[in-house]
């Protein structure tokens, strides 16, 4: 047992070498968008800035005065109310008076659509603009935000741009788990990568996805992703699988919001979507889950449990994913000293993980904007 032990040690030991060459190369790969000059108002496309809101009056009104007072000289701002209990809907009607901005309500979810999926589905039909920026309701945008991607985009000839925004953290708990989730979000999806044609890895992030009108078109917009609960990736998997060019950028300067208030929050908001990640398959779950334990978890089980030569392999490899969350956490803007607690955060991701396993089997589906989709349905929309 201590030979098979001592020999995925050593294979983790060879692995994390080449992740921290990778992460350290990749992460200075992705442009921060600070850098990025911005072109003549001439050159500057329409764009359509469209979002869905469902019960979000508490963060609205500062969502919506972010990007109506962008500097950016041709755009319009489509909000749909999709099926709020709240006052959303009188929200969003007040700003109805400014020229930009255009509000749609739907009452009636179709069979078929996440409701999200429809919304930004319903909002695509009437835009107007060459290019179309799908967001969230809670983000707050910088001024220069749109001007800065627009030329950064169009510089670089890409039909799809998204960047991650940053997260504002408050307690503890909160920061240690979202980073956890920044490690293993890098490690899946690898977001330098998703420039190259030679590489499958694809992008998309809720808070900003530009993409091309005529690209989103024929990829098949939200349609072709109408059950998809992570919408936000299936987008930039689309886009990737049609031969689009896109890129990711650093803009963590230029957009942000307060993604959850509380670890608990953060919880019950993954429940709904985090079993989404492996297709709703237990087998493809459970199989990355025994990968994550042996990675993360049995290097640390095994510096107390054993001695000699797997002992020191084994800290050599806590050390060396300590210094992988410390450059995560550097790109991530979160302290580094959290990076020495990892450990933890990777075991609040495993339950919050579980939990929406546990959560998906025992409603036998979904639970999303208040109405339930079934687990087979999710299963057959492959």
């Amino acid at each position: 047992m201590q030979f098979i032990l001592t020999g995925m040690s050593v294979i983790t030991f060879i692995y994390l070498l080449f992740l921290i060459i990778e992460f350290s190369i990749g992460f200075r790969t992705i442009k921060n968008l600070s850098d990025q000059s911005t072109l003549s108002t001439d050159f500057l496309p329409f764009i359509s800035i469209i979002f869905s809101a469902r019960n979000e009056e508490s963060v609205l009104s500062t969502s919506i005065k972010s990007m109506l007072n962008l500097n950016y000289p041709h755009f319009e701002v489509i909000a749909v109310n999709d099926r709020s209990t709240d006052h959303t809907s009188s929200i969003l009607d007040q700003y109805e008076y400014h020229p930009n901005f255009k509000t749609k309500h739907i009452h009636q979810l179709p069979k078929g659509w996440f409701g999200k999926n429809y919304a930004l589905h319903v909002a695509s039909q009437s835009a107007t603009g060459e290019w179309l920026l799908f967001t969230d309701a809670d983000i707050v945008m910088k001024q220069d935000l749109l001007a800065k991607a627009i030329s950064y985009t169009l510089k670089n000839k890409l039909d799809h741009l998204t960047m991650h925004e940053h997260h504002i953290k408050k307690s503890f708990w909160l920061k240690t788990i979202l980073l956890a989730n920044y490690i293993t979000y890098s490690m899946t999806l690898k977001p330098w990568r998703i420039k190259y044609s030679w590489s499958k890895k694809s992008l998309g992030h809720g808070a900003f996805n530009l993409i091309k009108k005529s690209c989103y078109l024929q990829c098949g917009g939200h349609q072709s992703i109408a059950m998809e609960c992570l919408d936000d990736l299936k987008l930039g998997e689309s886009v990737k699988n049609n031969g689009f060019k896109q890129d990711t950028v650093d803009g963590k300067d230029f957009i942000e919001r307060e993604w959850y208030h509380s670890l608990p929050e953060m919880i019950t908001g993954l429940k709904k979507n985090s079993f989404a990640y492996f297709n709703y398959s237990f087998f493809n779950f459970f199989s990355r889950f025994l990968f994550g334990f042996i990675f993360f978890m049995l290097p640390v089980l095994s510096i107390f449990i054993f001695d000699g030569l797997l002992q020191w392999i084994n800290l050599i490899n806590i050390v060396f994913t300590c210094l992988i969350a410390f450059i995560v956490a550097k790109h991530f803007r979160v302290q580094k000293y959290f990076a020495f607690f990892y450990p933890i955060g990777i075991l609040l991701l495993f339950y919050t993980v579980w939990n929406s396993v546990i959560a998906t089997y025992k409603q036998r589906g979904v639970i999303w904007r208040d109405t339930h989709y079934s687990l087979q349905e999710l299963r057959n929309r492959l």
